[in-house]
């Protein structure tokens, strides 16, 4: 039977003529992301800009965030797909009421999350912090999905690390600090990926503006041109070290007419006797209003920034210290103790001062002389502004995930992928 003419003259004018066949795109990978944090502090202000910068053409981030809360709006207003889930911050208790209580909400949240898995299709799972970590281990075991737990604490966890880290895909670190506490702790050296954390450099941008934005917010907090700022961001908890940036300025006001700028809160309301002891200790040093300004969590941040001259750093066992490159990002000099990852951070002497930790005398002194110094503090401002954008920009953090995210799915070794139900 002679063949098809329409069909031979096709297969001639290929033969003849070759065309490439079009490339086959993988669709994106669909991750699930979770927090248990619904208020936007560091560890969630770095989840939600991450997800934000990740490649859509490779990654179709879901967030799993607490119902009506800062995070979910944030994720929202960024066209990331939110599924709200109440979730429980865990807090470790030998209490068998509390310990019941913990166990059905992890039970509870991750049968939730579960269901969302099986209706948006999701391939795989990220953990935020170490109580999404709980939620993650307990929702890879009932879906089967590979998760990720992204650690940014440098709190013991007691055997606790061993036992996620061997159900996890993979842990990140976000510091080396933090990869050195995880191995402390037992986790494999094999099983950890470091992804430094990295920031939206455009939210902390003030080019062209700056004068006019630091004159403004002066201007706002009642504070006078020529005198000299010390700014410290941290949320109210004992290893944030606060009292030691009170006694610094202390000493700093011996000198010079220094103002302080105290920005943070009691996120959970677990801290108010800390708190309190903060407020006493202010009375006791003479730390009125004109000296030091103590204001709320705010998203004006950089612009505080603009407003000052030097940033201050007190804390110990700091995992990453988000706050050091926002500092950077805005030209401003820190000052900061060497405790965690902040030495990996700041450049002493070239993108500011290093103290032990602990000292306040040291501290003052080392912000007396930037402050005494207004070339070094630009200079120092104009280093540590191209070490971050050099280090620790978001979007090398989101393309390094994204990496992993990758590895981790070649490795699974699964059916097909499971389509979505509407």
């Amino acid at each position: 039977m002679e063949p098809n003419p329409e069909l031979r003259r096709t297969k001639l004018l290929k033969a003849v003529f070759p065309v490439d066949e079009p490339a086959v795109t993988a669709p994106p990978l669909r991750v699930l992301m979770i927090s248990a944090a619904g208020e936007l502090g560091g560890a969630e202000r770095s989840f939600c800009e991450v997800i934000t910068a990740l490649p859509r053409e490779k990654i179709e981030p879901h967030a799993c965030v607490p119902p009506d809360s800062q995070l979910a709006r944030a994720l929202a207003s960024a066209q990331v797909p939110v599924h709200e889930v109440a979730l429980r911050l865990f807090r470790r208790s030998l209490h068998p009421l509390a310990l019941a209580g913990n166990v059905r909400a992890l039970y509870q949240g991750s049968r939730s999350i579960a269901e969302v898995c099986r209706k948006a299709g999701i391939e795989m799972l990220h953990a935020n912090t170490n109580s999404a970590a709980l939620v993650g281990w307990e929702v890879a075991r009932m879906t089967k999905l590979p998760f990720v737990w992204h650690c940014r604490d440098m709190a013991p966890l007691h055997g606790l690390a061993r036992i996620l880290a061997s159900s996890a895909a993979a842990v990140v670190a976000i510091s080396a600090a933090v990869e050195e506490q995880l191995m402390r702790e037992g986790v494999k050296r094999e099983k950890i990926t470091r992804i430094d954390n990295g920031i939206d450099l455009g939210r902390m941008s003030r080019s062209g503006l700056y004068d006019a934005v630091r004159a403004q917010m002066r201007a706002k907090l009642g504070i006078q041109a020529h005198r000299p700022v010390l700014l410290s961001v941290g949320a109210y908890v004992p290893w944030k070290k606060h009292e030691l940036f009170l006694d610094a300025l202390a000493l700093v006001r011996r000198r010079l007419p220094a103002v302080g700028l105290l920005v943070g809160s009691d996120r959970f309301g677990q801290n108010e006797a800390y708190v309190a002891s903060l407020r006493m200790r202010a009375r006791h040093l003479a730390l009125n209003d004109d000296a030091l300004k103590v204001l709320d969590e705010r998203e004006d941040v950089p612009d505080l920034m603009a407003a000052s001259d030097v940033f201050v750093s007190c804390s110990e066992n700091e995992p990453f210290g988000r706050v050091l490159t926002e500092a950077g990002a805005s030209g401003l000099p820190v000052v900061a103790t060497r405790s965690g990852a902040k030495p990996e951070i700041i450049a002493d002497q070239v993108t500011g001062i290093l103290t032990e930790p602990g000292d306040a005398a040291a501290l003052a002194a080392a912000c007396l002389k930037l402050l005494g110094d207004p070339a070094l503090r630009q200079e120092m401002g104009r280093a540590a502004q191209e070490r971050v954008e050099k280090l620790f920009d978001v979007r090398r953090a989101a393309r390094e995930l994204t990496a992993l995210f990758q590895r981790c799915a070649a490795q699974r070794q699964a059916g097909p992928r499971v389509p979505p139900t509407r």
